[in-house]
């Protein structure tokens, strides 16, 4: 008999249909799953002010063999979520930033808890670990400036992590030539509007 495939989903920036990319040979459970993840970007590169993290966890045992990644968790991605069976819901933007005070049918982030729950969808969000981390968002972000290093201003303290930090904006260019691309390049970008 084999065993359930750990499938990865992923939803792209734009609003085009979820890939379903080549699934992995195994299944986990969700701790360790949340050991890796935190592994890989340890929640002490977080901003305070952030909530990142396992955010919901249905009862224990939990096993994950579906994964679903999306950069902002509506009710309409949970849906879409819930149809392809996800069991684990990997949400860059934590979908509840501020304490909720009641879980009900009332707000939107009320109805993704309760829906997560009853269908047993753990939510993870990693937010400002993934820009920290290097090569995390941060810098991928900036190879769109061209050329150029990039600086944390505020390092990270995480001993793993010695060369990251959240805030990454600060950068050298060689040349005075270079800073004149890479500002043309920003101001060239359709989304800025002042620098």
């Amino acid at each position: 008999m084999s065993r359930p495939c750990l499938k990865l989903i992923t939803r792209p920036f734009l609003q085009t249909p979820s890939l379903i990319v080549q699934p992995l040979r195994f299944v986990m459970d969700l701790k360790d799953l949340v050991v890796s993840l935190n592994n890989f970007a340890s929640l002490s590169l977080a901003e305070s002010w952030d909530n990142v993290g396992l955010l919901i966890e249905p009862s224990p045992p939990h096993i994950v063999n579906t994964l679903f990644l999306t950069n902002d968790l509506t009710e309409d991605v949970m849906q879409e979520a819930l149809e392809k069976k996800a069991n684990l819901i990997l949400s860059y933007h934590p979908p509840i930033f501020h304490p909720l005070k009641r879980v009900t049918w009332k707000t939107w982030k009320e109805r993704l808890v309760i829906r997560a729950l009853e269908n047993r969808v753990s939510i993870y969000s990693p937010h400002t670990t993934y820009d920290a981390i290097p090569n995390g968002v941060n810098d991928w972000l900036a190879t769109g400036l061209g050329v150029c290093t990039v600086v944390p201003l505020k390092p990270a303290t995480a001993s793993t992590y010695p060369v990251g930090g959240p805030f990454r904006v600060e950068f050298t260019v060689p040349s005075a030539e270079s800073l004149e691309t890479v500002l043309s390049q920003v101001h060239a970008m359709p989304e800025v509007s002042l620098i």
